[in-house]
């Protein structure tokens, strides 16, 4: 068989230790269910040099991420370095989604942990490196479809539950990695929904449903091969069923990798062409900041519900969001007083084969409906979408969510998923446009690389 690339893959553990502040469950760990891990699949052509790093992650800011693409870039030698978070609700705070969350991972115990994690990404990057050997490429893909649209509308506006009606992504995209043999060396695979089938079900640390899926595909492919899940425009999308537990996990994870299954049996070759490579960055505009006079009061009304939520002995849940408006809140007010940020940077990466194969890695919470007109308008024969893609620090909704609100598109006094994360309010309408616009830029550049 001919092998006219070059590749190698390998993972490092990188749970965190017990009592990291998990977001599924608002609270410390208390152990460990299954292992979270950093898988590296470096791929070079002889001049270009590509490395993807899936990470059981729920996000990752932009420092850290910035700081790890930095640390992978020099140490492996990377031309593109991209690194797809999985979006697991049960792993610690490392995206700026609330302020509570973040006590941990910005304490003593959460830095070490961080730096290391750096460090061992890096240093795992550099060993598959330097055991890049000719390898082949196939890409395929399979009908599934473990979770469901989370945008109803109803009489009370748009409300988080199943909408059968909505937008999903009903496939797994995946790009298999043979050895001159003909073994396979890698997995990589994308689906669109997000990882909370455990959630706030356990206190336990887990890659949820991709984990299982991960596990299921190295019993039937062999302990070493490296499966690797990327999470892909899941932004409006759940895993099913929400809160489910750890069986629902693994039957919705082993569904996934029967599916990533049946897309290596069909998948079809990549013809002898250059890695192509290509990053655009732009600023997606923020809806404006509320009055400073507004913001003050608003702080008064959160300190005043934290303190009876405190005098009645309110815990859980309650307790923990009280306490986080407080916080949220004087940060508005903060961001009011300097006249905050006004917008919120965006990338779109390409990894490109030639004409048959692309990967489009998009940062931040995206929705689904930006990856069916991917999928409409991609240049290349097979197209693989990733989103929380170096970098999460919004959910990134389509003009007409926006319109609708929801939590995902929700802005400020409305208290959705925008109030926790850092800039308290939602993207303005139009940002579809200048989403779109990156995306086209960088599939022209790549194809002029």
């Amino acid at each position: 068989m001919t092998t006219p690339f070059l590749a190698a893959a390998a993972e490092v553990c990188i749970t965190p230790p017990v009592g990291a502040t998990l977001l599924g469950f608002l609270g410390p760990s208390t152990g460990v269910h299954d292992d979270l891990f950093a898988r590296v699949l470096m791929l070079g052509d002889g001049k270009t040099t590509a490395a993807v790093v899936s990470l059981d992650l729920v996000g990752m800011d932009f420092c850290l991420a910035d700081e790890m693409r930095e640390a992978v870039a020099v140490a492996a030698g990377a031309d593109l370095v991209l690194l797809a978070c999985s979006h697991t609700h049960s792993a610690p705070f490392t995206i700026p989604w609330s302020l509570t969350g973040r006590h941990w991972l910005d304490g003593p115990e959460g830095l070490a942990w961080r730096e290391g994690m750096v460090h061992r990404v890096a240093e795992t990057a550099t060993g598959a490196r330097e055991r890049l050997r000719p390898a082949a490429l196939r890409a395929g893909r399979a009908e599934v479809q473990v979770g469901h649209n989370r945008r109803a509308v109803t009489a009370e506006g748009v409300t988080m539950q199943p909408n059968p009606d909505g937008v999903t992504v009903p496939w797994v995209d995946v790009l298999c990695v043979e050895d001159e043999r003909g073994a396979t060396q890698a997995v990589l695979f994308s689906h669109a929904a997000h990882p909370v089938i455990v959630h706030a079900a356990s206190s336990l640390v887990s890659a949820d449903y991709p984990g299982y899926a991960v596990a299921a595909l190295r019993r039937r492919l062999g302990q070493g091969t490296v499966a690797m899940f990327a999470q892909a425009c899941g932004g409006n999308n759940n895993g099913h069923p929400l809160r489910g537990g750890f069986e629902a996990a693994k039957r919705a994870g082993e569904e996934l990798a029967e599916a990533v299954l049946r897309a290596v049996a069909a998948a079809r070759p990549l013809p002898a062409a250059p890695l192509r490579t290509a990053t655009v960055a732009t600023r997606l505009p923020l809806r404006p900041l509320p009055p400073v006079e507004e913001c003050r009061e608003l702080v008064r009304r959160a300190e005043g519900q934290a303190a009876r939520a405190e005098a009645e002995g309110a815990g859980g849940e309650a307790s923990w969001y009280a306490h986080d408006d407080v916080l949220c809140s004087r940060d508005l007010l903060g961001q009011a007083m300097a006249g905050g940020p006004g917008a919120i940077r965006f990338e779109a990466s390409v990894l490109a084969v030639g004409d048959a194969w692309g990967l489009v890695a998009l940062t931040h919470e995206v929705f689904a409906e930006y990856q069916r007109r991917l999928e409409l308008e991609s240049p290349w024969a097979h197209t693989m979408v990733t989103a929380y893609t170096n970098g999460c620090e919004s959910y990134v909704p389509t003009d007409a969510a926006l319109a609708e609100g929801g939590y995902e598109a929700a802005s400020y006094p409305d208290m959705g998923a925008a109030w926790r994360y850092p800039y308290r309010v939602a993207m303005a309408t139009g940002g579809e446009g200048l989403v779109m616009e990156a995306v086209r830029g960088a599939l022209e550049a790549a194809r002029q690389a």
